[in-house]
């Protein structure tokens, strides 16, 4: 039996912690998308998930996506349920199926196609969130809304994340 224990891959960690790191900056800096449509946002934060899941897998990219959702709204003062919610809940959700599609058919979609999905996942899921804590059923008008927008955005997303993982699937991060 050993004495000394393995210990954690701190470089591994390190660029998980950037990757987080850089998704809340990226939410930060952000301008809403179109000022007249409530919550419009491009999705940069969603970049630093993807880039996790491309370079480390899926898993990893799920907890980035927990750690970059949460601690995002801690830092910026969005603990109002509905915002707390929307963000952890609409990212984690995209997170889980950008790594399960990723995981099961990476032969079948591309970086930009399984970013997509993570768009509408993450409109889906802040949709029914919204919906189930107003009781609003006037919200199902801006559904439609959403999917485009989800799609669109991700779609984007996934093009600047397969251009910036070519980049640094160059570096040597395992």
């Amino acid at each position: 039996m050993p004495l000394i224990q393995q210990p954690t891959n701190l470089k591994r960690l390190t660029h998980l912690s950037i990757l987080v790191a850089l998704g809340i900056v990226l939410n930060f800096i952000e301008p809403p998308l179109l000022t007249m449509i409530p919550g419009a946002k491009l999705g940069l934060a969603n970049l630093s998930t993807i880039l996790a899941i491309l370079m480390f897998g899926p898993s990893d990219g799920v907890v980035v996506a927990i750690f970059r959702t949460f601690l995002g709204s801690v830092l910026k003062g969005n603990l109002n349920p509905i915002p707390l919610g929307t963000s952890v809940l609409g990212g984690v959700f995209a997170a889980i199926v950008m790594a399960l599609f990723f995981k099961f058919f990476k032969k079948q979609f591309s970086i930009d196609g399984i970013s997509t999905l993570g768009g509408l996942s993450n409109n889906i899921t802040q949709f029914f969130f919204v919906l189930l804590v107003t009781r609003n059923p006037a919200f199902w008008a801006y559904f439609p809304v959403l999917l485009v927008l989800g799609g669109l955005s991700g779609w984007i997303i996934g093009i600047i994340a397969k251009l910036s993982y070519n980049k640094l699937g160059r570096v040597e991060i395992r």
